[in-house]
């Protein structure tokens, strides 16, 4: 069994740190990776339009096989990647790749900008992380997996839902041994208590607590005071994460998350943000 992930790209340099992150944080041999472009038919007449979106589509598939060509070349034996160009938005395209490679996890690039908004804005990002099609891992502009990754997942709860789904994820780490896992139980009131622990497949993993009037402010003191190099959250559709995308929260973010985010999608909440 290998891990599946789907690398939209858009063969920018964010995307290629994506790709980059996401080959260096798993065991490459222990995925399969569909790199997939989205190519939007430009507004024209009928019969140039046919005769452009064909050449839009050969110029995206020679760019994707050159992608293919950098990352096997970059990180030797890579297991499989194989690559496509599909008409259409990629918000329409990323559902029809995940139910067909019963992917596991999306790897997206960011903007980079220093706040915990923008680790999921931009149209095409943000639109994925609400539809929640699978688990979606947004990689900041900056970032570098190190050998050894520490992972915090937040919660505002006294358990981890969908514990399987990142056991599972987790599994394919490059090094899984030398990774840490951490919990983070942001406390919203005085009268508000957490575990000392939480169970996660066969492991009991240590809770760490932050005070704070809101999870989004906690999250941010937390970070700001410790190494982490990844965060984990997770989406529920009319849950407080939707609130992330507005400007007023926006501004109450201190710039302090700088790390990589999966944003686990689902009935359960790992962090509701």
């Amino acid at each position: 069994m290998k891990l599946n992930i789907l690398l939209p790209t858009d063969f920018s340099e964010n995307a290629q740190i994506a790709a980059d992150y996401a080959f260096s944080m798993f065991d490459s041999s222990q995925i399969k990776v569909v790199l997939v472009h989205a190519v939007v038919s430009p507004r024209s007449t009928p019969g140039m339009m046919i005769n452009l979106t064909e050449l839009m589509i050969e110029d995206a598939e020679r760019d994707l096989a050159n992608e293919k060509i950098r990352l096997e070349e970059k990180f030797g034996n890579t297991g499989s990647i194989e690559f496509h160009a599909k008409l259409g938005y990629l918000q329409d395209v990323v559902p029809m790749f995940v139910k067909a490679h019963q992917i596991d996890l999306i790897v997206m690039g960011t903007l980079g900008e220093n706040n915990l908004a923008s680790k999921i804005l931009g149209s095409n990002t943000e639109h994925i992380v609400r539809k929640g099609f699978a688990p979606l891992l947004a990689v900041p502009s900056d970032a570098m997996a190190d050998e050894s990754l520490r992972i915090l997942i937040a919660t505002a709860k006294d358990e981890i839902p969908m514990g399987e789904n990142l056991e599972h994820m987790f599994s394919f780490l490059r090094n899984q041994e030398s990774s840490r896992l951490g919990v983070l139980h942001v406390l919203t009131s005085d009268n508000e208590r957490a575990q000392k622990a939480l169970q996660m497949g066969a492991m009991q993993i240590r809770v760490d607590t932050e005070q704070a009037e809101t999870p989004e402010e906690g999250i941010s003191q937390y970070l700001d005071k410790n190494e982490v190099d990844m965060l984990v959250v997770c989406h529920r559709h009319n849950t407080r994460l939707d609130y992330l995308f507005s400007r007023s929260t926006t501004k109450k973010l201190t710039g302090s998350i700088r790390v990589p985010m999966i944003i686990m999608p689902g009935q359960g909440v790992v962090s509701e943000v």
